[in-house]
């Protein structure tokens, strides 16, 4: 199947269409894909700072508190303990490192399936040419308000527009980045991507170039 992709100019105005096949994205949303790269990304920004004291770094006496029979109460040992009021924590967290990385083709793969995702729940918007003149917000604003977006927005451009990135930094809900450092994260989190066209078609190329070499070498 084809998908039929609208395409406007950096003020809004409609400029044409681009028709792309969905075997271009992966042919299907593929969800658990975007599920596990998803759970990477997020693993991946987290510090690992957490940090609790064990009884071995809890300052004070390692003397038991009182005897151990003829009182008539529980057994108890130091004030360290883990089950006492400012005890040691037990088995609490450590600093560690979450981070961890799928193969760069399931990346990329889940970056096709979330963009076929936007484009069929009709959340995806082609720029051509997308820059600005000037540094300004109104601009910003004046794109969006003419592709009736309102709630959050990725903006991804080919390559670093400046002018763009500027324009959009003050806008609360709206993230502008170079279209190669997007990931699905970035597309999963936003609930309207607004990209360059040329950046777009080089991405659906690119997955045909690579499925086509991966055919050849089967048939050789």
């Amino acid at each position: 199947m084809s998908l039929e992709l609208k395409t406007c100019d950096a003020t809004g105005k409609a400029v044409g269409s681009v028709t792309v096949d969905e075997a271009a994205l992966g042919g299907k949303v593929k969800n658990r894909l975007l599920h596990a790269a998803a759970v990477m990304y997020h693993n991946n920004l987290r510090q690992g700072s957490h940090c609790t004291k064990s009884r071995s770094e809890i300052a004070g006496s390692t003397k038991k508190l009182y005897r151990q029979k003829g009182t008539g109460r529980a057994r108890m040992g130091n004030r360290k303990s883990g089950i006492r009021r400012g005890g040691g924590v037990i088995h609490g967290p450590k600093p560690r490192n979450y981070v961890y990385h799928m193969p760069r083709k399931q990346r990329q793969a889940a970056l096709r399936s979330a963009l076929l995702g936007k484009a069929k729940d009709d959340e995806l918007r082609l720029v051509s040419g997308l820059d600005f003149s000037e540094p300004k917000t109104k601009h910003m604003a004046a794109l969006l308000g003419a592709l009736g977006l309102e709630d959050t927005v990725l903006v991804a451009t080919d390559g670093l527009k400046r002018n763009v990135h500027l324009a959009g930094r003050n806008m609360p809900g709206v993230t502008v980045l170079p279209a190669q450092e997007v990931n699905a994260r970035h597309v999963l989190t936003h609930k309207f991507l607004v990209m360059d066209q040329a950046a777009f078609e080089r991405i659906a190329s690119k997955a045909e170039r690579v499925k086509g070499q991966g055919t050849k070498k089967e048939e050789g």
